[in-house]
Formats: C-alpha cells, structure tokens, sequence
C-alpha cells in the first residue's frame, strides 16, 4: 500500500518533522538533492562514473520557495559529479525562504554565478524546480515563460517533488505546466501526481524517503502488487457454498451481455455460485454462455415471491448492468432497494433508476447494516452527484468523498483514474489500468468482481479496493497481449486468473 497525500497533509508532516522531531529543514532540503541527484546519475551514468561530462549541460530553473532550494542544491551536487551547471531564479531573492537563501549563499560562496534570465545554447539536462507542493493559482507572466521554454527544450527534464504548474491535490494543470521524463517526490506521492491530467505530466515517478515523518496516517491511498496478499483465504475444506452465492439481477432483452459479464466476473472472482434474474429473451444465450449460472426470468409481471426467494438466496446482490429504466426495471430497483439484506452493489442503470427518483435515496431502505456500492462511470456519477461531469473530474476526490459520505455509501467512481471513498473518509485511487479498458462492459466485469469478492467475506473498501485494482491489472494484462486498441470486455475475464497467480508488475501505469 502506498499513502498518497494532499498539499496540506505534506505541509504538516513537514512543519511536524521540522519542529517537533527536530530535523532541521536545511538536512530535509540536502537529502532530497542528494536523492534527486542519484535518481540523475542512475540515467546519466557517464556523471556517475566521473567521466568528463564537459558536454553534459545542466539546467537548473529554482523558484523562491524551498522547492527552488531543492533545485539550487540538486546542481550544486551534480557539479561534483563532473556536470556542467547553469543557474536560473525565477524570483526576486528577497521573496526567498530561508533555506533558498541559504543555499544561494553556499553557491556564491563557491564562487557560482545564479542569473535572473535564460541563457544561450541548449542543454542535456533541465532541473524543474519552480513550484512545489503549494501552488494555488494559476501561472503566468515570466513563470509560464520558462515552463513553455522548459516543455520546448529536447532536454530530459526532473522534476523536483511535483511538475511545476500541477496542482497537488487534483492533479488540474494551472495555466501552464512542466511535462517531465522524471519526477522524483519526497517523502509521499502527492495525489496529484497520479491523478489525470497530473499523471501524463509526470513522466517516470520514483518516491524517495528523505526522513519526512507523518505525524498521522494519510486518508488516501493506493494499492501495489504486496496488497494482493489481502485476498480472500480459500479454505481447503471449503464448498461452493463456503465462498458465497452472488445474485445477478440485470439485462434486458437487448443487453444480455451486461449479466454475462457480471456473473462471469464473479465466478472468476471466486464466488461459488451465481444466479441471474433477467428478461426472458437472455435465458437460452445465458445457459450457453454461462452454463454454471443459475438462470431464472422475469417478464413483464413484476413477481414479487420470485425476488424475495432470490434475495433470501443470495450473499451478495449486483443490479442495474443492462437492466433499462422503463417501468418494470424501476419497480425492480425499488423493491430491491427497500428489501436487500445483503451487500448490495447498484451500477448502470440501477443507479440512473436512483438519480431519477431520489426519494429512495432518502427513504427507502431496509433496517439494518447493510453495505451499499455504488459503481458509477462519470456520466452517470454526474447524474447522482446533481453536478457537471467538469466539476466532477477537477474535483473528483472532494466530490466522491462528499457523496459517500451525505449518503453513507461505497463509491466507485470510474474514470481513468478510478476513486473510491466511504462515509468515514477514506480514499481509494487507483493506479492500475490503462485505456484500454474503455470499451463496453469493462465496468460490468468489475461489478461482478467486486460482487465475487463481497460473496466471499470481503467487506468495505478492502473490498472496493481490491476489486478495481484487479479489475485494473487485468486491463493491463489484456493490453500486453493484445494492445490496448483490441482490449474487449471478455479479455479482461481472460486476463484475470493470470493477475490471481502471478499477481502485479509493479509498475506505475
């Protein structure tokens, strides 16, 4: 698991690093340069090694913050590694911190010259180091000059903590904004750094301890490989009884595939038995699709008996995949959502069916503690929220944290970077996928996932979390064998027993 933190949560674990664990922000600034410029040398190995590096030109673009601090100490070490260094401040010096201070002085000490304007000639190597963890406005004037000159250069670009121009929290690019080859962050992953547009900004990202301390646990996070040892335990004795029955309640008579690839999800997932409620029209193609599913029908009469036997049947209930929003699809939904006992896990249309009639958001729900998942796309997810789908995407953490919370839900919202929260405050955001996952029902599969997990014992966002990590490497998996143009639906079924044995790659997607 990897903490992924916001601009204030990294200005307080600095400020209680600083102040009440007594490491002096100068050794916080000197470890970072010294981290940034391993990270440097791994892909200039010629510096590394003390060759001449007469013709690696470096450089370096400081703000007046103590990320320009980082920056002016990043090429003062690479000089020692034989680089060829040049020196921009972006600011006025007397609007520089401390620190920045400090280390303009130890340069000039050494007798190095720190200019106020771009030099001749081309570079190697272009060191960001503009704009940290705080920016909040948008760039302009001569900062956005260098930014354009910086993303103009043939240079390979570092960036120090975060891109200049990227904002922290949400990824949103301010104005204008660095595209670096490498990033190397401090201490945590800052969420905007995985965070679409932040994300394409980044380039190669490498988080390095510096002796940051936080002084609580971060609310967001995301999952690694390691976390795939949090998966269910299968009993040895166990029965298909033991790891669950999900109930898959969705298609209409033009959606079959909609409950084909969420009950396929979840028997992949594990869970032991899947039985489907769809219109009639689906049962023969299902029989053949999926011949382990229990298949039944609903038809025009809305059988009351029929879904209360089959929700007293179930551990786990997935509706709305496919399902329409005509009258009988409501009357389903309603009836599904006052009586459920079990996990219940709406997505598609069974969440359109509850934005258009909000009071059963309000009023209708069984007694009891159940746990309710919603899985929207940002469509619909802008239909429930009652905002813009541009609002929801530039504040999409905020939002779907405020949404879990005002209706003491599970949110997933998926996107390409896919958020879940509860009504605690958790965050989940996913780093595993790819855009080849964009194709009609992707998100089915991962109902059924989450569903198959949830039969199992999975509970909470262990289990939200888990399901859209999988649900994400196994796009991963499907586009390395296919490329991401071909990925369908059902390659990502066929990906995932591979994900489930051999697990992850490890890699920031």
């Amino acid at each position: 698991m990897q903490y992924l933190v916001s601009s204030d949560e990294m200005k307080a674990f600095d400020k209680y690093t600083i102040e009440s664990v007594g490491i002096p922000a100068l050794v916080l600034m000197e470890r970072a340069a010294c981290a940034t410029t391993e990270e440097i040398c791994r892909r200039f190995p010629a510096g590394a090694a003390g060759a001449d590096c007469a013709g690696r030109r470096v450089l370096v673009l400081a703000g007046c913050g103590n990320n320009g601090g980082d920056g002016l100490a990043i090429g003062r070490i690479l000089r020692e590694h034989g680089f060829v260094v040049e020196y921009v401040l972006a600011g006025p010096r007397e609007k520089c911190s401390r620190e920045t201070l400090t280390q303009l002085a130890i340069l000039e000490h050494m007798g190095v010259h720190v200019s106020g304007t771009l030099p001749e000639g081309s570079f190697d190597l272009i060191v960001d180091a503009l704009f940290g963890v705080g920016l909040s406005r948008a760039v302009s004037g001569f900062y956005g000059e260098l930014i354009r000159y910086i993303n103009a250069a043939s240079a390979f670009v570092v960036s120090a903590d975060i891109p200049s121009g990227i904002h922290a929290d949400t990824g949103a690019v301010m104005g204008e904004a660095v595209r670096a080859d490498l990033t190397v962050t401090y201490g945590c992953i800052k969420r905007g750094l995985v965070l679409y547009p932040g994300a394409s900004h980044t380039g190669e990202l490498i988080c390095r301890k510096i002796g940051i301390v936080p002084a609580w646990k971060p609310s967001a996070y995301t999952f690694e490989p390691s976390d795939l040892a949090k998966l269910p335990f299968r009993r040895p004795d166990g029965n298909k009884g033991t790891f669950g029955k999900v109930l898959v309640i969705a298609g209409n008579e033009r959606m079959y595939g909609a409950c084909q690839f969420a009950a396929l999800g979840a028997y992949r997932m594990g869970a032991g038995l899947v039985r489907v409620l769809t219109a009639p029209e689906n049962r023969n193609i299902l029989m053949q699709a999926v011949p382990e599913a229990i298949v039944d029908i609903c038809g025009e009469e809305f059988s009351k008996p029929l879904f209360a036997e089959a929700l007293a049947w179930a551990d786990c209930v997935v509706i709305g995949p496919g399902l329409g929003t005509d009258g009988r699809a409501c009357r389903i939904v309603e009836y599904v959502w006052e009586h459920a006992q079990v996990p219940l896990v709406v997505d598609a249309d069974g969440l359109n069916i509850l934005a258009a009639h909000p009071d059963l958001l309000e009023g209708k729900r069984p007694k009891g503690e159940r746990m309710v998942y919603f899985t929207p796309h940002m469509g619909e997810f802008s239909r429930l929220a009652k905002k813009s789908i541009k609002c929801c995407k530039e504040e999409m953490v905020s939002s779907v944290m405020s949404y879990a919370q005002e209706q003491r839900v599970i949110l997933i919202c998926k996107d390409a970077r896919t958020v879940a929260a509860d009504q605690t405050g958790a965050v989940y955001i996913n780093t595993s996928g790819d855009n080849g996952m964009a194709t009609g029902g992707s998100g089915d599969v991962l109902a059924g996932i989450l569903a198959g997990l949830l039969a199992q014992g999975m509970h909470g966002m262990e289990a939200a979390a888990m399901a859209v990590y999988l649900h994400g490497l196994a796009g991963n998996q499907a586009s390395a064998r296919k490329s991401a143009y071909a990925v369908m639906a059902g390659d990502l079924l066929e990906a995932l027993p591979t994900v489930l044995t051999e697990g992850g790659d490890g890699r920031w997607v």
